[in-house]
């Protein structure tokens, strides 16, 4: 059985698209008290410009992946409690603005070039999936200013849900660049692994 969850977001800034980090804030509030425990995997195939309706089924929802509104296929648990889900693009307007802290966010970060890490002590502004997004954008635009001026959030892949207050040590470290234009950094909250994120350069 399939249950559908309308979703109703801001645009980001000047962003004329929906930015992942208050998708996966809409996905997590929307299911809420059904979101089971254990490993979250995000992927975004495409940007959403218009609102998404987030469908979720405990069966495969592969079939969706050839619905032209087709946008991001997602995960959540595992075994029995394991939730399949998919974004789908409305035709929904996005009619409101909210202001982007990236820079703010990102402006009391290390960099390591050496280890290729990059990190906040003590973060006072920004949720942690902000947190983790633009920590990591910053740490690819020090390192890979060749590559691109620009980079997109891809994928997301943890071990469980992000908690909801920022730790007091997070880091983000490059782990691989692949055809140079996709990447996959490790997510450090308080010296654990939580998981990874993946960037891509727009198409």
């Amino acid at each position: 059985m399939q249950k559908s969850y309308p979703l109703e977001l801001p645009f980001r800034g000047e962003r004329t698209y929906l930015h992942g980090t208050d998708i996966h804030q809409a996905v997590l509030a929307a299911l809420g008290t059904d979101l089971p425990p254990g490993p979250i995997s995000i992927n975004f195939h495409s940007l959403l410009k218009h609102q998404p309706d987030l469908i979720c089924s405990r069966e495969s929802l592969r079939s969706l992946r050839e619905d032209p509104a087709f946008r991001g296929e997602l995960r959540f648990g595992k075994g029995e409690d394991l939730v399949h889900a998919a974004l789908l693009e409305s035709s929904r307007e996005v009619t409101q603005r909210k202001i982007c802290n990236e820079n703010v966010v990102a402006a009391s970060a290390v960099l390591d070039t050496e280890n290729k890490t990059a990190t906040l002590i003590k973060p006072a502004i920004g949720n942690p999936i902000e947190i983790v997004v633009f920590l990591n954008k910053f740490l690819h635009l020090k390192l890979l200013p060749d590559l691109s001026p620009k980079w997109l959030f891809a994928r997301l892949e943890l071990s469980r849900a992000l908690p909801t207050q920022a730790p007091q040590h997070i880091s983000l470290q490059l782990k691989q660049v692949l055809a140079r234009r996709f990447t996959r950094s490790e997510i450090l909250l308080d010296g654990e692994v939580f998981g990874s994120i993946s960037f891509s350069t727009p198409q």
